[in-house]
């Protein structure tokens, strides 16, 4: 968090900066006030002095700490020196780090206070690694590295990471993780991570991780089944759940079928317990080739055939056939059915298969995406059906457009 009451905000290579005035004094960035379990810590710094300083006249400018709880108790904290910014020419910054050990569950603050002796430059992001004990300075050295932003201007940076360097920025200054492994570009968000290799990639990680559109509450075992599973983004966050013992995925189109499997494959603790499907969903079986629209590489295209697009060959199958068996084999064991629905307009046959199949009445909460692309058709369409099998509906649907709702079992 950056204090405008010290300076003025600005860009660095992308990143997001304060530019201290001189007299200003107090905290040029604080925050971000999150909790952290108990461990060693590392924390990282980036100062830099502005214009051209005198070197030679050398005094306190600015200290770095680590504060926990109300900011009464200091972890770790360190005085910076006009002269400790001598590393870099005036306009770059220099690196710092605190190492720290947190003995309990706390809530943190990682601050740079200034005295406005000199203007200064001060990074907002601050890089945490959490440390195996008896780290050596290299190791701390790697550890926060690793998790800044990658250089997008370094010889061997992705083509993926040059281009889409200022959203990949505006990502990771939201929390989003991003690294580069094995010449693929990475995210890790909430202890999922994916690859990032064309734009509509990016395109589901702010209502996914941000805006937390399936942070789904679950306090008994579960079996999560998600139709439309497109890249595997909502399938592995649902799979990271504690609650949740297994994940069928359902994605009819092959090359987003691919994605998602190479971004479970990244996630090997979550893979196991994740079961993938090559096919399509509706209120019949059928196989062939499809004429859909050609959506980019989002795999949001419909199995709806139309008379302009691009043949697709696909298998479709009736969503009570291929279901049941899952869905009964988990109520057998115990566990929560939660479905999550988003399927560009088979969301209705679906529906009306699981209903005529009497499969509605062995599932506890619906999270659905409706489409409006039949006439006479809108979610009270789907609405309706779970109302009739005791189901509590909330609908964010707008008045126009596509919507969302999700649906729970009522207890009563």
């Amino acid at each position: 968090m950056l204090n405008w009451l010290v300076g003025t905000p600005m860009e660095i290579d992308g990143m997001a900066c304060i530019a201290t005035t001189p007299g200003a004094d107090g905290h040029a960035v604080y925050g971000d006030y999150l909790d952290y379990p108990g461990g060693d810590y590392a924390v990282g710094f980036r100062i830099g002095a502005v214009e051209n300083q005198n070197f030679d006249l050398d005094f306190h400018c600015a200290e770095i700490d680590v504060a926990l709880g109300n900011d009464t108790i200091i972890l770790a904290r360190q005085d910076i020196l006009l002269s400790d910014l001598k590393a870099h020419p005036p306009g770059s910054l220099n690196d710092f780090s605190l190492t720290f050990r947190l003995e309990a569950p706390g809530r943190l603050q990682f601050r740079i206070a200034v005295n406005g002796r000199v203007p200064l430059l001060v990074q907002d992001h601050r890089p945490l690694a959490l440390l195996p004990h008896g780290a050596s300075a290299s190791a701390i050295g790697a550890a926060l590295m690793a998790n800044r932003f990658p250089n997008p201007d370094a010889p061997n940076a992705p083509a993926f990471l040059v281009q889409q360097r200022v959203q990949l920025r505006r990502l990771f200054d939201q929390g989003i993780r991003v690294r580069v492994l094995d010449g693929e570009v990475v995210l890790e968000s909430d202890g999922v991570c994916f690859l990032a290799r064309v734009p509509d990639d990016l395109a589901f990680v702010g209502e996914i991780f941000l805006e937390k559109a399936y942070n789904v509450g679950l306090g008994h075992d579960t079996c999560v089944i998600d139709i439309g599973m497109n890249s595997g983004l909502v399938t592995l966050l649902l799979a990271s759940h504690p609650a949740v013992r297994e994940v069928h995925g359902f994605e009819p189109f092959v090359e987003t079928f691919r994605r998602a499997c190479a971004n479970i494959a990244l996630n090997p603790t979550l893979a196991p317990n994740i079961h993938c499907y090559n096919i399509a969903l509706a209120d019949h079986d059928e196989d062939g080739t499809f004429i859909v629209p050609d959506m980019g590489s989002s795999g949001s295209m419909t199995i709806r055939q139309i008379g302009h697009g691009i043949p697709v060959a696909l298998k479709i199958r009736d969503a009570a056939t291929m279901l049941g068996p899952i869905i009964e084999a988990a109520v057998a064991r115990g566990r929560t059915v939660v479905l999550k629905v988003d399927c560009e307009g088979s969301e209705f046959a679906i529906f009306a298969s699981l209903e005529k199949a009497g499969l509605l009445d062995r599932i506890s909460a619906f999270m659905v995406e409706w489409h409006r692309v039949f006439d006479g058709c809108n979610q009270e369409t789907l609405l309706d059906a779970l109302h009739r099998h005791g189901f509590i509906t909330f609908d964010r649907s707008p008045k126009t457009g596509n919507g969302f709702f999700y649906a729970v079992r009522s207890a009563a």
